[in-house]
Formats: C-alpha cells, sequence, structure tokens
C-alpha cells in the first residue's frame, strides 16, 4: 500500500530545480507555474545531477549535456539520453509537496 510523504514546501523550489533525498533516491522537484514534478535526480545518459537544468515546454533539461526528459512521464526525449528516467505522483496541499510512497 502506497503512502504520501510531505517533503518540502513548494516556495522553497526555485527555477533550478531543488534535489533531495527520498525513499533511497536522488530526486529532482520543479515546478512549472503552479505544477509540481519530482523526477529522478540523476540523468540517465552519464548519471549525473540533473539539478540545475532548466524547463522548456513540457520538459527538463540536463544541465551537463542538453538531454530533455518529460516532465510528467520521464521520458528520454532527445539524445545524449536515450533511457528513460522514473517520475514519482505528486501532490500539493497547504503549500507542500507530497510524493507518493510505494
Amino acid at each position: 500500500m502506497s503512502k504520501w510523504v510531505k517533503v518540502v514546501k513548494v516556495a522553497d523550489i526555485g527555477g533550478e530545480g531543488l534535489g533531495i533525498a527520498f525513499s533511497g533516491e536522488q530526486v529532482l522537484l520543479v515546478r512549472k507555474g503552479e505544477e509540481v514534478f519530482a523526477l529522478s535526480g540523476v540523468c540517465s545518459h552519464q548519471e549525473m545531477e540533473l539539478c540545475g537544468g532548466e524547463i522548456e515546454d513540457e520538459a527538463w533539461i540536463c544541465p551537463h549535456h542538453g538531454a530533455r526528459f518529460g516532465l510528467r512521464d520521464g521520458k528520454a526525449l532527445s539524445m545524449p539520453a536515450v533511457e528513460d528516467i522514473r517520475t514519482w505522483a505528486v501532490k500539493c496541499e497547504d503549500g507542500w509537496v507530497l510524493l507518493e510512497e510505494e
């Protein structure tokens, strides 16, 4: 059974994303308008941190080699990444970000 875990305040997520540890994994939280997304904090291309990148349209751009990943599904959208990254279910309540822990 899954449960929702309060992790950070929505206001703490800046334009370059926020890296956190969650359930033993590095997670990148990014905010686009009122929506918050949770992606693996590690690029599938060379296992480098994704924090410090930027949003373009519906994608997160890796700050190291420019690979693009879908915000909603973690799909690898451009080279050099060919493998998708993990995503987590997110909800926001009372100014907090909650992630679904399985």
